[in-house]
């Protein structure tokens, strides 16, 4: 969006850390994580080596069936849980450049999930409000991954921005 904001019609932030100028991703979740912080350490990734600082973090699959798919079938979360891998740290950790002239120039919309567990619908409301997007749409129910938890209110969503002008 800041890089090629001719190249994008309309950005969708699904459960998404949607932030400003300055702010990094890892801001928004440090407020979610409060004291579970020191909990996540337990699950840092050493990828350039333990004396190195860490590049990524993976959780237990308990830990991320509770966070992820607290809503979502079974038997789609089976599958998920085979695909999942490490999260890398460099992304999250790093502050953003974004211009009025860019990035907010590029038209947003935020999909808010009630039922996150991984980033609370009270964190995704402070987004909305911090960083007011163009129109913010809620999917009752949905969990972390509304396209396994709200396949169908997801896509009746992405439609719905879509066919907006």
């Amino acid at each position: 969006m800041e890089l090629l904001p001719q190249k994008i019609s309309k950005a969708i932030f699904l459960c998404a850390t949607m932030v400003s100028d300055g702010q990094r991703p890892f801001d928004i979740l440090k407020e979610e994580l409060g004291s579970a912080q020191d909990l996540l350490s337990k699950y840092l990734i050493y990828g350039n080596g333990a004396d190195k600082a860490p590049t990524g973090f993976m959780l237990e699959k308990q830990q991320m069936k509770g966070l992820y798919f607290n809503q979502s079938p079974a038997k789609d979360v089976a599958l998920a849980m085979v695909s999942m891998r490490p999260i890398p740290l460099g992304p999250i950790m790093e502050k953003l450049l974004l211009t009025p002239e860019n990035y907010g120039a590029t038209r947003r919309y935020y999909i808010q999930t009630l039922e996150d567990h991984s980033l609370s619908p009270d964190a995704q409301e402070k987004l909305v409000r911090e960083n007011p997007p163009e129109g913010v749409y809620k999917i009752k129910g949905s969990d972390h991954c509304p396209f396994f938890s709200k396949p169908q209110s997801l896509h009746k969503t992405l439609l719905e921005i879509a066919q907006k002008p």
